[in-house]
Formats: C-alpha cells, sequence, structure tokens
C-alpha cells in the first residue's frame, strides 16, 4: 500500500473513531452504544423493519442485529410485532421511550457530525462528499 491510501485508511478510520468518542461523551446517560443509537434512528425512520432489513442497511450481520433488538427490548426501546403476512418475520417499532430517546440522541448525532466537518468551507465539505462517494461507489461494486 502507498503512503497516501495508508494515510487516507488511517484518517477516515480515526475520524470514525473520534466521532463514535464525542457521540458516547454526550450520551453516556442512556446507557446505549453509537450502533444501538443508529438502529433506533433507522427504525424511527423506517417503522416496522424486520431484522434482515435492519442488518442490510446497517451493513452488519443478522446476528449481530439480533443481539441488539433482545437488548433494545429488554431496555423497553423498541417492541416486536408479528408480520401480518408471515409468521416467521416479526415487525420492529419504537416505544414511546424508544421515540424520546431517539429525538434527543438525534440533537447530538447532528451536534457531533456539525462538529466533525466545521473546519470545512460549504465548498470543501462538497469537494469531500464527491470524493468520499467516488471512493465508496468504487469497492461498493
Amino acid at each position: 500500500m502507498d503512503e497516501s491510501a495508508q494515510e487516507t485508511n488511517y484518517l477516515l478510520h480515526s475520524i470514525l473513531f473520534n466521532q463514535q468518542r464525542l457521540f458516547n461523551e454526550k450520551s453516556n446517560k442512556y446507557d446505549l452504544t453509537v450502533q444501538q443509537a443508529r438502529t433506533l434512528e433507522l427504525i424511527e425512520k423506517n417503522p416496522g423493519m424486520i431484522q434482515r432489513e435492519i442488518a442490510e442497511s446497517l451493513s452488519i450481520r443478522d446476528a449481530s442485529v439480533s443481539s441488539m433488538l433482545k437488548n433494545l427490548v429488554r431496555d423497553g426501546y423498541v417492541i416486536r410485532r408479528k408480520d401480518r403476512h408471515s409468521d416467521r418475520n416479526k415487525r420492529i417499532f419504537l416505544t414511546d421511550m424508544g421515540t424520546s430517546v431517539i429525538k434527543e440522541l438525534g440533537h447530538m448525532f447532528a451536534e457531533v457530525e456539525n462538529q466533525v466537518v466545521a473546519p470545512l468551507s460549504a465548498d470543501e465539505t462538497k469537494e469531500l462528499l464527491k470524493l468520499l462517494r467516488k471512493m465508496d461507489n468504487e469497492i461498493s461494486e
């Protein structure tokens, strides 16, 4: 790997790590991981998803989603309801507590995300997005 590729990978990892650290510092009173919070956010935007759809959307293993959902159900953030069309599938919805928490966490996500791009001008942010999308498209195909 050449030095610029290595540095690019290092910086992407560092930014993600620091973004998660900032979020964890701001959200420690909820005792939720970043992944759990992102899952709640996804369910809020797409109520009634099934486990497989969550796994695909977050690019994580189905077994990991299963374990995470058990904890979110146990802690009162989500509920599972039977699918009317399939006995095998359970639809996942936020509880009132989950809805309340995700509203607060949504503000925290926005705050952290804005903090990450704060050093960049609007034009620099647009250019960065263009380059990151190009990278993502190349490795996603």
